[in-house]
């Protein structure tokens, strides 16, 4: 089972909310909502949403301004300092970069590679169909959608595209994209084979803040995706025959 990501993770992962994490750094004083909307170029309900979701990773500190004048007093934010939480997500984070940066610049084709050991991780993460059953477009997307959800991608179906709100691993995708978005497309590429799903994953597009990833869904050819009938007639036919030896 994948491991659940941490709070800090969650907080972390998302575009929008690193935009409103490094603008708050920038700042020389304390921010408002509508400043930091301002500044992004977002909705100020947007950027309130994201500044709960960071304030509950005690990533932010929410303050009252100074009162000047009758009404109530405005809230302002600053980075909260770091917490021993979050430094201890460094080591995991220096990890993967390490890891990374060795395939991509001892792979002749670190793209490929990646993409590869993605789809055998979505083979293995996903929830496999039960034998003889065939499943369908939307059943397979659900299934997807719950993979990514549970990695910390916070996916949405739009129409023929998944969008990626979040990456948990978007440190290193900002210096690894080639290996780090090719994991991504491979496991979702993975886990659509694996259930033998009528659409396939066409391509997809890294994220430009504060745009989330897109990934552009096809309906697969029928020569590409194997149902489920098929996948078990497969692996019956490996089963030995009746008066055949089994293999030791």
């Amino acid at each position: 089972m994948a491991t659940k990501p941490s709070k800090t993770d969650r907080a972390l992962a998302s575009v929008t909310r690193m935009a409103v994490l490094d603008a708050l750094r920038r700042a020389n004083e304390p921010m408002t909502v509508q400043q930091i909307a301002e500044e992004l170029g977002l909705h100020p309900n947007t950027v309130r949403f994201h500044l709960g979701r960071l304030a509950q990773a005690d990533l932010v500190r929410e303050d009252q301004a100074d009162p000047t004048g009758p009404g109530r007093p405005r809230m302002v934010y600053t980075v909260a300092p770091e917490t021993k939480g979050a430094e201890q997500e460094t080591g995991y984070r220096l990890l993967a970069e390490i890891l990374a940066s060795y395939l991509a610049e001892t792979s002749p084709a670190p793209a490929a590679v990646a993409t590869a050991a993605g789809q055998e991780w979505g083979r293995y993460l996903v929830e496999r169909p039960a034998p003889f059953a065939k499943m369908t477009r939307e059943e397979a997307i659900d299934r997807v959608l719950a993979m990514l959800a549970q990695l910390g991608f916070e996916p949405e179906l739009d129409g023929g595209r998944l969008l990626l709100r979040a990456c948990p691993f978007r440190a290193v995708a900002d210096r690894r994209p080639d290996v780090t978005c090719s994991v991504h497309l491979g496991l979702m590429r993975g886990a659509l084979a694996e259930m033998g799903a009528p659409v396939e994953i066409v391509n997809l597009q890294p994220f430009s803040a504060p745009h989330p990833c897109v990934a552009n869904l096809s309906k697969s050819d029928a020569s590409h995706a194997e149902a489920g009938p098929a996948r078990t007639a497969r692996r019956m036919d490996d089963l030995p025959k009746p008066g055949q030896p089994r293999n030791p």
